[in-house]
C-alpha cells in the first residue's frame, strides 16, 4: 500500500511506509518467471547470501506490521473520538478496512510460518513459539474489532451488518469500538517489537536456503498468481456491467473486488522486488483518492483505456475503482443508488454514454495490467 497526499493533479509521497520498525531492503530487479532457472528476479533472490535472503523477508513482514499498527490503524483512530479521522481510512468507501488489516497480518503468519520459524528455531526456540502466538493473538483481536455476530470469523457480512455499525470506520467513532481496535494495536506494535528483537540474532545457513526457496514458491509465487487470477475476474465484471448494467452485475463486481483485494493485502508481508522497483504498489493501491480530480476526469477526458493508463497514481488502481463501485463511504450505498449514479449523466454527456462505467473497464484493464506485469517479473 501507498498512501499519497495530493496536491491538485500531482501527487507526493509524504510518509515512509516504514516508521520506528524499518524494513526490507531495496534490491534490483530484472525480469523473471517463476522457475528457479530464470534470469528475473526469483533467480536474484535466491542468488543471494542466505543471511542477505532472510534480511529481505525479516524486513517485509516487520514493515507491514508495523504499518499496520502505527499508519493504517494509529492514523484514522487518532488520540481521542473528536480526534479520529475517517477520511485516513484505507478502503473507506467499501468499508473493507478490517478485512484488509487481518489480510496483512496473514501476510505475516504465512512468510514467517512458511519458513522463517523454523529458521528461528533452531537457535531460539522459546522466542520462536512466542513470535508464533502473538500473530495468533493479533489475527483474534483484529477480527474482534468487526466480528457482528461473535463467531471468530470475519466476512463481508460482518462489516457491512446493520449499517455497518461494526465496520473499522464506524468502530473509531465509539468507545467501545477504540477499546478493541487499541488492543489489536497494541498487540501489533508487540509483534513488531519481538520481530525486530529476534532479527539480529538469526543465524541462517546455506541449509536453509531450502526454507527460503520455499516461501517464494509457497507464498509469494502463489499469492501473485491468485491475485493475477482474481484480477481477470473482476475485469471480466466490469466488462460485463458496461454492457448490462444492472445490480446483479454490480454486485458481481463488488464481490469481485473484495476477492482481489484479498490476496493482494495477503502480499504485503513480501512487498520487495519488482513490487517496489517496478511501482506496481503505488500504482494499483495508492490511497487516498483525489476524488475530486477523478470526478473531473470523467467529465472532461477520453475514457479509454491508453488516457486512464497514463493518470496520476492517485487516480486509478483498487481506490478508484472502489470509489465508483461503492460510493464515497459516508454511507454504504445500497446497489441500486450505485446503479443509478453510475448511469447518471455526466456533464452534458447522456446517460447512454456509460461514462463512468467505461471509465470503470478501463481502471481494471490498467490494474489487470500492472498485476501481470508483477507475477512476469517474478
Amino acid at each position: 500500500m501507498k498512501k499519497f497526499t495530493t496536491l491538485g493533479l500531482i501527487s507526493i509521497v509524504t510518509a515512509s511506509l516504514l516508521n520506528s520498525c524499518g524494513g526490507g531492503s531495496s534490491t534490483t530487479q530484472t525480469t523473471t518467471d517463476s522457475t528457479k532457472q530464470t534470469n528475473g528476479y526469483r533467480a536474484t533472490f535466491e542468488s543471494m547470501p542466505i543471511g542477505g535472503q532472510v534480511e529481505e523477508l525479516m524486513g517485509g513482514i516487520i514493515g507491514i506490521a508495523d504499518e499496520v499498527g502505527s499508519g493504517k490503524i494509529g492514523d484514522p483512530l487518532g488520540e481521542s473520538i473528536d480526534k479520529a479521522n475517517t477520511t485516513l481510512v484505507e478502503s473507506q468507501f467499501s468499508w473493507n478496512s478490517t478485512m484488509d488489516f487481518y489480510n496483512n497480518i496473514i501476510s505475516v503468519k504465512n512468510v514467517w510460518s512458511g519458513g522463517l520459524y523454523d529458521i528461528a528455531y533452531k537457535t531460539h526456540p522459546n522466542e520462536a513459539q512466542n513470535i508464533t502466538q502473538i500473530i495468533e493473538e493479533a489475527l483474534k483481536l483484529l477480527i474482534a474489532i468487526s466480528d457482528e455476530n461473535s463467531d471468530g470469523v470475519l466476512t463481508t457480512s460482518d462489516l457491512i451488518a446493520n449499517g455497518g455499525q461494526m465496520a473499522f470506520r464506524q468502530q473509531i467513532l465509539n468507545q467501545s469500538g477504540r477499546t478493541k481496535i487499541q488492543a489489536a494495536q497494541d498487540k501489533l506494535l508487540e509483534l513488531c517489537k519481538e520481530l525486530e528483537t529476534i532479527k539480529p540474532l538469526l543465524a541462517p545457513t546455506a541449509q536453509d536456503t531450502t526454507l527460503t526457496h520455499n516461501i517464494i514458491t509457497n507464498v509469494i509465487i502463489k499469492s501473485y498468481t491468485e491475485l493475477l487470477t482474481q484480477s481477470d475476474a473482476l475485469l471480466a465484471t466490469l466488462t460485463q456491467l458496461k454492457e448490462t448494467p444492472t445490480v446483479e452485475n454490480l454486485q458481481k463486481a463488488r464481490e469481485a473486488w473484495r476477492a482481489t483485494r484479498k490476496p493482494w493485502e495477503a502480499s504485503e508481508g513480501h512487498i520487495f522486488g519488482p513490487v517496489d522497483t517496478l511501482g506496481i504498489d503505488p500504482k494499483v493501491d495508492s490511497w487516498p483518492v483525489e476524488i475530486s480530480s477523478l470526478d473531473g476526469a470523467l467529465g472532461g477526458y477520453d475514457a479509454s483505456f491508453t488516457s486512464i493508463d497514463g493518470f496520476p497514481v492517485t487516480m486509478k488502481g483498487f481506490h478508484a475503482i472502489e470509489y465508483l463501485l461503492f460510493g464515497d463511504g459516508k454511507t454504504l450505498e445500497d446497489e441500486t443508488t450505485t446503479l443509478e449514479r453510475l448511469l447518471a449523466p455526466v456533464g452534458e454527456e447522456s446517460a447512454e454514454d456509460k461514462i463512468r462505467l467505461i471509465y470503470l473497464e478501463a481502471l481494471g484493464k490498467s490494474f489487470r495490467k500492472d498485476i501481470a506485469k508483477l507475477v512476469e517479473a517474478w
